[in-house]
């Protein structure tokens, strides 16, 4: 080979080399793909970033969020991990872990990577919020109420909080509590319906009707065409022997799902307690026709017995 065709080779390797993405530009160029919603293109660029310096555990943190969004939760597992073994100080490498291993079930490890994380970090909200949701689905219900006070403790401006620590209070049957969470869950976020609902239900298990029917009435006026809102308003007004205005609710719910079975159900019921027997049997028929089948036991026992009574009474004449 002559000189001339060696100097050739070797600058051609010097081009080829330079035209190549440098280290801190496929980590820059991954982190535009994962913004951009290209999760796997990401994934490539911080693959070859990670090849050409594997002890950079930034690297494997961001790829390990990219699996993340993939639903590759073992792969991810396994990234955050890798990361961990590199530099155990940061504490969003224990709390991300800890998600993923809540996305399989792990909710043992998940715990341990929230508790290591607040160690490294007690003022981190999303620890004691994390952890708190983690201890929900292992029935450590003292220790969920305990981290969900910290997080609020820490944040008292995030309605959030409230609200996942109301809903922990109703499900303890602790009404009281429940309701003082989701009222200051409205306080900072007025349009949410979630705690309007919630707190409409605390309402109606302590038989606070007119409380529960202000809730239900606001929440439907921010959310007009939520049929659960109509079916718990619809309740309410049932409990206060409003049962034409419980029937109203009804015919709105068939307006908007005219297949809802139990919407002709319940709306038969409120009927019959109107006396107006004939749109009663009327709507008990639709419902039964629609797959609701103790509709026709009601249809037996109320519909045909008014019937037979009528044939009797045109016998007697």
């Amino acid at each position: 080979m002559s000189l001339r065709t060696v100097f050739q080779l070797l600058l051609l390797t010097v081009i080829c080399m330079a035209c190549m993405p440098g280290n801190s530009e496929l980590f820059l160029r991954g982190l535009e793909s994962y913004d951009e919603g290209k999760y796997r293109t990401a994934i490539t660029y911080f693959t070859k970033a990670v090849q050409n310096d594997p002890g950079n555990p930034e690297l494997y943190f961001h790829r390990a969020k990219a699996k993340m969004k993939l639903e590759d939760y073992e792969g991810a597992i396994d990234d955050y991990s890798r990361a961990i073994v590199l530099d155990r100080t940061i504490p969003d490498y224990f709390i991300n872990r800890g998600l993923a291993r809540i996305s399989i079930q792990n909710y043992n490890d998940a715990i341990f990577d929230f508790d290591y994380a607040a160690v490294l970090d007690s003022t981190e909200v999303q620890i004691y919020f994390n952890r708190a949701y983690v201890k929900e689905l292992v029935e450590d219900y003292p220790g969920a109420l305990e981290d969900y006070t910290v997080a609020i403790n820490l944040d008292s401006a995030n309605f959030k909080y409230f609200i996942n620590r109301g809903i922990l209070y109703s499900f303890l049957k602790n009404s009281q509590n429940a309701i003082e969470d989701f009222s200051s869950a409205i306080s900072l976020n007025p349009d949410n319906i979630l705690a309007y609902k919630s707190r409409g239900d605390e309402y109606i298990q302590q038989g606070q009707y007119p409380g529960a029917l202000d809730d239900y009435n606001k929440a439907i006026e921010i959310q007009p065409s939520d049929i659960d809102l109509y079916y718990s308003r619809a309740e309410v007004k049932i409990g206060m022997n409003e049962f034409l205005a419980a029937a109203v609710d009804y015919t709105k719910i068939i307006s908007l799902d005219s297949t809802d079975a139990t919407a002709y159900y319940n709306r038969g019921i409120c009927n019959a307690n109107l006396n107006m027997k004939q749109n009663a049997c009327d709507d008990f028929v639709k419902s039964g026709e629609l797959g609701l089948f103790k509709a026709y036991e009601v249809i037996k026992e109320y519909c045909e017995e008014k019937e037979k009574e009528k044939q009797k009474g045109k016998l007697k004449k």
